[in-house]
């Protein structure tokens, strides 16, 4: 697996000149039980929402047609660093997230400067280190292909 960083430059105001249209689909807030913090959020093939609390520790997973959510993989409340299968895995301030087409969960794990892979099954392993000086204070978005090339942000100047 070859990774790739991405280091992508802030433009100012003046030179954007994308449009997001003036038609907008309809928006629906998802009431995450116990959330204090979401940064990241994504969505799988089988429309689940994960959101991740940085400041929980967690990843919570909205099941569709449900109307609560769970702890899917982390401990609330502990910051940590452990490979493992659901709550028994523990994070520290995870943030971006993505899902990629086979419904694997990544996330950038900030807190351990290391990306995570969770399965469909909520079992979490680290698959790469990220340098401190790459993610500095505020990690970018991440993105995964098919062949499992990651992609990420560097938001440092």
């Amino acid at each position: 697996m070859a990774n790739r960083l991405v280091k992508v430059r802030q433009v100012s105001n003046a030179t954007n000149t994308s449009e997001c249209g003036t038609a907008f689909a309809q928006i629906s807030v998802l009431p995450i039980n116990g959330l204090t913090d979401g940064v990241g959020v994504c969505i799988d093939r089988s429309e689940n929402i994960y959101v991740s609390d940085v400041a929980r520790h967690v990843i919570f997973k909205y099941r569709r047609g449900s109307t609560a959510s769970q702890v899917f993989a982390g401990t609330i409340d502990v910051a940590g660093y452990a490979d493992g299968v659901g709550t028994a895995a523990k994070f520290n301030q995870p943030k971006s997230m993505c899902v990629d087409r086979r419904g694997t969960l990544w996330v950038v794990d900030s807190g351990n400067k290391v990306i995570r892979r969770v399965t469909e099954n909520g079992v979490v392993y680290t698959v790469a280190q990220i340098p401190a000086e790459v993610l500095g204070d505020t990690p970018g978005q991440i993105a995964v292909d098919d062949g499992e090339n990651i992609f990420l942000i560097d938001n440092t100047p």
